[in-house]
């Protein structure tokens, strides 16, 4: 008997030895949008007509909310209901932080946003009903501005899917996105989609869309620049880009030629050519059609569209930005139908005041044919 329990004891103790199991591995970092730029403070105001000067003139029509190319891109991505991040300075005036309140309203994550001890930029635009233009007055200088070291601090690359650049404050932006591409070097397979407003012709705003993978380039810059179509706009920043990386290339030191190495390897028969891959550019237009250039050189463009009336263009180019990586990231469209949706998108924002009109917009193009 005693030789049985000992032998029962013996067993239970050999099970109570066996190896843990293996823990499960970690479920991957689910990857959103990140839209670096600016926040501003809108005081916009609606008139029959534009003001004369020197002249007061009443109107019963006004609001305030936040603006900014940044900000109104995260508020189209939350309408049509994607999970997106702003990545910008904030005011910690007590006066201005119905600013803060505004995003965590509508859902945007602003926990990496440094914090400034001043007012934050604002903007005074006098909008004439009916008409479609405005007359913006802005106040800003650098220290509203993101700056290097802010955005090393805050980001963590494995978090995001895609990164929207907003064309200001040009040296640090480009450092900005030479450390994303350098990520993306190293981590081809975690590969991060980068995407910039372009809103002028200037040499580093070119030297920027030269590293991105999608330019968007503003109605405004055509006729800033006075060409007369998409087709002639988006040559026209190609070429341009081509030149002031040119440039820019000449400019660099040259390296002086290792002594040990082998003369035979800088046969030009034994070199293999690096063909650089240029982004796609994509000028915005509503009314005759998003045009868009490929990498190769071709060319495509969609259908225009018309609204039946025009209430409100305070952030048309936004709401084709965030539509846009909206389709291509979230709904994974073509390029093509892509550029439609958010054409639609545009059309459709035009005519109602504010980005509130985007939450009754079709998820998918399908269903924007039936609407």
């Amino acid at each position: 008997m005693k030789k049985q329990i000992v032998k029962e004891f013996i067993t239970v103790k050999k099970v109570r030895r066996l190896p843990p199991k293996e823990k499960p591995a970690p479920p991957p970092i689910p990857r959103h949008i990140l839209i670096v730029g600016r926040c501003t403070l809108d005081m916009i105001t609606v008139c029959d007509e534009h003001p004369t000067p020197g002249k007061l003139q009443r109107t019963e029509e006004g609001f305030w909310r936040i603006g900014g190319h940044a900000a109104n891109t995260c508020c189209v991505l939350r309408r049509l209901g994607t999970d997106c991040e702003f990545l910008g300075q904030l005011s910690n005036i007590s006066a201005f932080e119905s600013l803060s309140s505004s995003f965590n309203a509508l859902g945007v994550d602003i926990s990496s946003c440094p914090r400034m001890a001043q007012e934050p930029p604002h903007q005074s635009i006098v909008v004439v009903r009916g008409q479609g233009t405005r007359t913006t007055v802005e106040y800003s200088n650098r220290k509203h501005e993101l700056t290097y070291q802010q955005f090393m601090g805050a980001v963590d690359y494995r978090k995001y899917s895609w990164m929207h650049f907003e064309a200001r404050n040009l040296g640090e932006t480009l450092r900005m996105m030479r450390a994303v591409r350098d990520y993306n070097t190293r981590n081809e397979e975690a590969n991060i989609v980068v995407s910039i407003n372009l809103i002028n012709l200037k040499t580093l705003s070119l030297l920027l869309a030269d590293m991105a993978d999608y330019v968007l380039v503003q109605k405004q810059v055509l006729t800033q620049y006075a060409y007369m179509n998409g087709r002639e706009m988006v040559w026209a920043v190609r070429d341009r880009m081509q030149v002031a990386y040119r440039r820019w290339l000449a400019n660099q030191p040259k390296k002086t030629p290792n002594p040990n190495e082998d003369p035979k390897s800088l046969d030009e028969n034994n070199c293999t050519s690096q063909v650089r891959k240029g982004p796609i550019i994509i000028y915005e237009n509503y009314e005759e059609g998003a045009s868009c250039l490929m990498p190769d050189g071709t060319y495509f463009k969609v259908g225009g569209h018309q609204p039946q009336k025009i209430v409100n263009t305070i952030g048309e180019h936004e709401t084709f930005v965030g539509a846009f990586i909206y389709a291509m990231q979230q709904v994974k469209l073509s390029l093509r139908d892509s550029m439609e949706y958010a054409t639609r998108a545009t059309c459709h924002k035009i005519s109602h005041f504010g980005f509130d009109c985007l939450r009754c917009m079709p998820k998918d193009l399908i269903s924007c044919y039936y609407a």
